[in-house]
């Protein structure tokens, strides 16, 4: 059985001990010791983890000095993923870590450099690559079935109220004491979605790359960072893809995605996780994943499953999750900063808690996915229009002078 070292019990990690307590019972994986600083606050937790062997430790160090386990799990706030996984790996150990892989490529590419320096792996806990309905989409597009792939758009509208902004210190964030966040709906909550379109273009070092970005980065709550985004992420193959998310709506828009290529397209629905695939010859396939639900364990497993040697490496590692940074990083370059949307924000509820709406947020979201451009090319009164930003030797965030200008104020 494959011990994980997790570091942390509270928030995110409370999701990540329940799946390894599945894993547990189907003899798979377990949780072989834990990093807890305030060990008072889970006394029932760390009762029942003890009882199955689980070690407690005050610090990663402590941990990682001791060893007794295969794996190390970080579920932890964005700005520590870089600089916990560098740890870990350089003192020998294959590592997961919660998504993204860090808040700046500068972090990012130190987990890669630290990988191949350490020959240990890093996986990256995006759960919806793990979904076999896109692993089924990714060997249909690898196959050539599809053609060129021309344009991509995947739309997400969750409102999100005050607790959602008061959960931890970093949440909404630009930057926390550990290093950067920047925080916001692609950066975090849609992640998996806006990974998911790189990955399935094929973005990956040596195949097609990001060339430019331009997106507007907007916010109507009182947050450093964004609620409200547009990218529009230009490869160097000539394929166009676009993301569109917001946490300023009444009404919930569930993730979809639509793929045109030279030979047909795809529409992926997440409630369901199927996708209809429609060719140019007029054949039309269903796709979809018998148990959603699974998909949420499934990093940890298949993690479990490398560790074991019965996989050759991580489905999800530093390769597939780089350009979801860098993606989001040229965002920043490209708006310049976050822009107030101001005026035209009001408020509602959601659950009880305060909710920033944002007049017609949901309307322009279903016409962003219908005809593509970005906010400012829609006509939205609050949108800024933006340039793009080039791709071209960036490994250092931030460096446009407009965002070094609107992080320094």
């Amino acid at each position: 059985m494959i011990r994980f070292g997790l570091v942390g019990l509270g928030g995110y990690a409370s999701i990540w001990t329940r799946w390894l307590e599945t894993l547990r019972q189907r003899g798979i994986a377990c949780i072989g010791a834990v990093v807890v600083r305030n060990p008072g606050r889970y006394g029932e937790e760390l009762e029942r983890l003890s009882r199955q062997g689980c070690r407690v430790y005050p610090d990663l160090a402590s941990l990682l000095e001791m060893g007794g386990v295969d794996v190390v799990g970080l579920p932890v706030g964005i700005a520590s993923h870089a600089p916990l996984a560098v740890q870990a790996l350089e003192a020998g150990y294959p590592v997961i870590v919660e998504k993204p892989l860090a808040g700046a490529i500068q972090e990012a590419l130190a987990v890669a450099e630290a990988e191949a320096r350490s020959g240990q792996w890093c996986a990256v806990a995006y759960q919806w690559l793990h979904s076999p309905t896109i692993q089924a989409l990714a060997g249909l597009i690898a196959r050539g079935e599809l053609g060129h792939i021309r344009e991509a758009r995947c739309v997400i509208g969750w409102p999100r109220g005050r607790g959602y902004y008061t959960r931890n210190a970093w949440v909404g964030q630009l930057q926390s004491p550990q290093g950067w966040v920047l925080d916001g709906p692609a950066t975090n909550a849609t992640a998996h979605y806006l990974t998911n379109l790189l990955y399935l273009a094929g973005v990956q070092p040596h195949r097609p790359a990001i060339a430019a970005v331009r997106a507007e980065l907007c916010r109507a709550n009182a947050i450093s960072s964004y609620d409200t985004s547009c990218l529009e992420i230009r490869l160097t193959d000539g394929a166009c893809l676009y993301h569109y998310a917001s946490h300023t709506l009444q009404q919930s828009i569930e993730p979809q995605m639509r793929i045109r290529g030279e030979r047909g397209e795809i529409v992926w629905e997440a409630a369901s996780d199927s996708a209809t695939v429609t060719l140019a010859d007029g054949s039309v396939r269903t796709l979809a994943n018998p148990d959603p639900g699974a998909n949420q364990g499934q990093p940890l497993e298949q993690a479990a499953r490398t560790a074991a040697g019965l996989d050759p490496q991580p489905l999800c590692g530093v390769n597939e999750a780089l350009p979801h940074v860098l993606a989001v990083n040229l965002a920043f370059e490209s708006s310049g900063g976050v822009h107030d949307i101001g005026r035209v924000a009001g408020q509602a509820t959601m659950a009880g808690e305060p909710l920033v709406v944002v007049e017609g947020m949901e309307a322009l979201l279903r016409r962003a996915q219908a005809e593509g451009g970005l906010f400012s090319d829609l006509g939205a009164p609050w949108a800024r229009a933006t340039a793009p930003f080039s791709a071209a030797g960036y490994r250092v965030f931030p460096q446009g002078p407009a965002l070094r200008a609107f992080l320094a104020g």
